[in-house]
């Protein structure tokens, strides 16, 4: 998941973990302020009716006048009005759904009961089967000369109230996706410019990992960023110290071990073309220089493998194959030897040919090395996805299973590689270091003889 990604979703998390620990109680506080206001409307109305008709409950015609202003106050708010007298029998209902006379104080009714029997305001939510909706019922006691001469209960629906609170919810969403929406695009707009830099200092690590000593990341961007990219350019300035002294060492190292070298080797043939004793030591003493000469050569060879001193390129690892083996073929065959080639397909890898081909040189000089005689030497490249393969096999001794983690180590030989004679046990440690400087891999495999098998990416054009 990318550094823009991670940013964008940390910012909806927090934003809507706000949004909703703001909105949520603002939603609620709105609804309960939407039904208090509206129950004090009805309770208002209510009492003042009720106040109204005290005198007309119960009273000697006053029936048709009572009638008259329920029926007036019903009409001004939408609502039902139902007044009862002490017994709880109809006297008014401003829809006239109710008989009057009839006893309306059941049981089922137990809002009249309280304002009837125990004189107190009553205010309750029901659901009306009849209506499919939820109604307010407020009912209020009808006060006559301080006793209770009957009850006035309004009905009103909440429907409009609860559309009308439902349409603040709607508001409240929509303000608060809008902010998440907001701070979501100035995340993003914050988080461009970061994730810019990030690639560039990845990108610089990456070339620099890659030989290009003379890249630098940009100084740029906040301070923390600014900061990274100075330490990264400070390191690659003392990395490129380093690497270009290590190669004036190898450089200079080349020179200064191979001449006196030489002229050892010159004395030691000149003694030993005297013969005698003296001769003999001498003849000795050059199988010494000889082993010492190839040590010095692996030695640089890894140095150079070490370093990052390569040009990376398209190579055709079945041409550079077929180039070895034409190379090591006359050895092979005056070594009782069979050098063979088998090539699968056109595998292009991404690396130096230079490293490519000492790769194969060691390869197939450790396998004529190692293999008895009137055996077969094998150098197989193949394509597969993403990746190139070479592979040298022989069939030879093979290596002990106990020795098979340690073969690419340094100096290391092993129990083959000793009775087969002088040799400096750096051929696959060069190998190694060569294949993992292009990102290849090398390993040995499970096979009659030894196997060893070197994978390399494929080229850019060809994966």
């Amino acid at each position: 998941m990318s550094f823009r990604v991670r940013l964008l979703l940390g910012a909806f998390y927090v934003l809507t973990a706000v949004d909703l620990a703001l909105e949520i109680p603002l939603a609620l506080t709105v609804e309960r302020r939407a039904d208090s206001d509206f129950e004090a409307v009805v309770l208002g109305d209510a009492a003042i009716l009720a106040a109204r008709v005290s005198d007309l409950v119960g009273a000697a015609g006053g029936g048709e006048r009572l009638r008259e202003l329920v029926a007036e106050s019903a009409g001004a708010r939408t609502q039902r009005i139902v007044v009862t007298d002490a017994q709880g029998r109809i006297v008014a209902d401003s829809d006239g759904e109710a008989a009057l006379g009839v006893f309306y104080a059941t049981s089922e009714r137990p809002e009249l009961r309280e304002a009837l029997f125990r004189g107190r305001i009553d205010t309750r939510r029901r659901f009306s089967e009849t209506l499919g909706e939820d109604l307010l019922l407020v009912t209020v006691p009808v006060v006559d000369d301080g006793r209770v001469a009957g009850a006035v209960r309004f009905s009103a629906s909440t429907a409009e109230i609860d559309a009308g609170v439902r349409s603040s919810w709607i508001r409240l969403g929509a303000v608060g996706l809008a902010v998440i929406v907001a701070g979501l695009v100035l995340t993003w707009l914050l988080a461009v410019p970061l994730g810019r830099q990030i690639r560039r200092l990845a990108d610089a690590s990456t070339r620099l990992g890659r030989g290009e000593l003379d890249v630098r990341a940009p100084e740029e961007g906040p301070a923390e960023l600014d900061t990274l990219a100075r330490s990264f350019n400070q390191m690659a300035t003392e990395l490129t110290g380093s690497i270009e002294s290590q190669r004036e060492f190898v450089a200079n190292a080349s020179h200064q071990l191979r001449t006196p070298l030489t002229g050892i080797r010159l004395r030691l043939e000149a003694i030993e073309q005297e013969g005698g004793p003296a001769g003999e030591q001498a003849e000795k003493a050059r199988a010494e220089l000889d082993r010492l000469s190839a040590l010095v050569d692996d030695l640089l060879a890894l140095a150079h493998a070490s370093s990052a001193d390569a040009t990376a390129t398209t190579v055709d690892l079945g041409a550079l194959a077929r180039d070895a083996v034409s190379r090591w073929r006359e050895g092979a065959e005056a070594a009782g030897k069979r050098l063979e080639l088998r090539p699968a397909g056109r595998p292009l890898v991404w690396a130096s040919p230079e490293d490519v081909a000492h790769v194969l040189d060691n390869l197939i000089d450790n396998a004529l090395r190692y293999a008895p005689a009137g055996s077969e030497v094998r150098v197989e490249t193949a394509a597969r996805d993403g990746s190139a393969t070479l592979v040298v096999a022989d069939d030879g001794p093979g290596i002990p299973p106990a020795e098979r983690d340690r073969v690419f180590e340094r100096f290391y030989r092993g129990s083959t590689g000793r009775m087969a004679g002088p040799g400096t046990g750096l051929g696959l440690a060069i190998v190694a270091e060569l294949v993992r400087r292009w990102d290849g891999e090398v390993r040995l495999l499970d096979a009659p003889g030894t196997r060893v098998e070197a994978v390399f990416p494929r080229a850019p054009a060809e994966s």
